[in-house]
């Protein structure tokens, strides 16, 4: 028997028997109720997560590296400053649409940092200085501007439909105001990003 790997097999079973345990239950779900889902004893799930909050930061991790990472390396690839950063922000805003039941349990318990938030915000950031370096966007933007710009357009997502894209309307607002011109009043200095469990969405 490769015991490495029926390891890796448990490990996978474990996180996603997680991730349909809570989206069912929350975080009211007990971890006998993730090990039966998993087909697996309760002493291999607590081998490898101690508490309910470590497997379901495993399960938002798996569901970052699976859909956000790929779509932020495709930003990266686009040559044009603007297209990138719209593709990074709209695969942004619908991984909140498709994650909000998890990103309101995760809020409940404090993971929803912004810590955990910079492994997008990060890269985005950098996708806005690329455009600024080419006089795309606006020289005055700083990084801790990424986060609200994203936050900003995620508070308009309470009132679309489930199954609307109605936010691309404003993320298109958003982004053009990004850019230089004759008229754009200079900006204020921004206030640094306050770490907090940002509830993203309710």
């Amino acid at each position: 028997m490769n015991l490495r790997a029926d390891a890796a097999r448990n490990l996978e079973s474990i996180v996603s028997a997680a991730d349909r345990v809570f989206r069912r239950g929350g975080l009211n779900v007990s971890m006998d109720e993730v090990a039966a889902e998993a087909n697996v004893g309760i002493a291999t799930v607590y081998r490898r997560f101690p508490s309910k909050e470590a497997l379901l930061k495993a399960v938002l991790d798996q569901h970052y590296d699976q859909l956000m990472a790929p779509a932020l390396q495709r930003a990266e690839r686009e040559r044009d400053p603007r297209k990138a950063l719209m593709r990074a922000l709209e695969a942004g805003l619908r991984f909140a649409v498709t994650e909000q039941i998890m990103f309101a349990t995760a809020a409940n318990i404090g993971l929803m940092t912004m810590d955990l938030a910079y492994r997008f915000f990060g890269p985005v950031a950098e996708l806005i200085r690329r455009g600024q370096d080419v006089g795309v966007f606006r020289a005055d933007l700083v990084a801790d501007d990424t986060p609200r710009i994203m936050l900003m357009i995620v508070g308009t997502l309470p009132s679309f439909e489930p199954d609307s894209e109605g936010w691309r309307r404003y993320l298109q607002l958003l982004v053009d105001g990004l850019a230089p011109g004759p008229h754009v009043h200079k900006l204020v200095p921004a206030d640094p990003v306050r770490d907090h469990h940002a509830r993203l969405l309710e």
